[in-house]
């Protein structure tokens, strides 16, 4: 069963809207939706905004459902100056540019060595079914970072110099660890509502839309090659 997990329901939009033969269920008191998008099984769900809530959620979710990937998708803000509101970050490796060490210890999960990676099979997928399906717009593969709280601008150099992330969200890094720990291949599909130009919230409000939706594109791309893999 593939999970495709949003933090907000704007997120999640372009998918319930894309899901045939949608049934609702709640398999451990929370509503989740089963389907198809491209022609493959899926399950659309919402973990809520930020780390603790998408940590919670995930285990949930893992300890209730016959997962078999996961792939997040939502909105970011971009950190390297070329990116573009709109443009999309499929990660390659992820960290958590906050500490979140008494966080990670309140879920029971191990403070484990960062950067964490992708997996492989996804990746791959996800760059031939770009290669077979153009898009209107830029797709980067590289490294997402995740931290407590949306960030702010000034603190956009200092994250750089450190981690190096194309983009910075809220979730992706923490929905990584608790796959990685549970052996669950992972990707995150993350497009960009601010930017390095163009910064702050009432961006992300204006743009989380399309960010969302370009977002959406990448992994119905990939939903169609997962369909020819399997």
């Amino acid at each position: 069963m593939i999970v495709i997990l949003c933090a907000m329901k704007l997120e999640a939009k372009p998918f319930m809207k894309a899901l045939a033969n949608k049934k609702p269920v709640e398999p451990f008191g929370r509503r989740v939706y089963q389907g198809t998008i491209a022609g493959t099984e899926v399950v659309v769900a919402r973990c809520g905004v930020g780390i603790q809530k998408a940590i919670a959620f995930t285990q949930t979710l893992l300890a209730n459902l016959d997962v078999t990937q996961l792939i997040m998708s939502g909105t970011a803000g971009g950190v390297e100056a070329h990116l573009k509101i709109g443009d999309t970050v499929v990660s390659e490796e992820l960290v958590f540019h906050d500490p979140v060490e008494d966080l990670l210890a309140k879920h029971n999960l191990a403070n484990c060595e960062m950067p964490l990676k992708a997996d492989s099979t996804m990746l791959n997928l996800t760059k031939e079914a770009l290669t077979d399906k153009a898009l209107h717009h830029a797709v980067y593969f590289g490294r997402i970072s995740t931290g407590l709280k949306f960030a702010s601008p000034k603190y956009f150099d200092t994250i750089a110099a450190n981690d190096h992330p194309l983009c910075l969200d809220m979730e992706s890094t923490a929905v990584a660890q608790v796959c990685h720990e549970n052996h669950i291949p992972f990707i995150a599909v993350r497009s960009l509502s601010d930017s390095r130009e163009k910064p702050g919230l009432t961006v992300f409000v204006r743009y989380a839309s399309l960010a969302s939706y370009n977002a959406f594109l990448v992994v119905e791309a990939l939903l169609q090659k997962v369909k020819a893999f399997l």
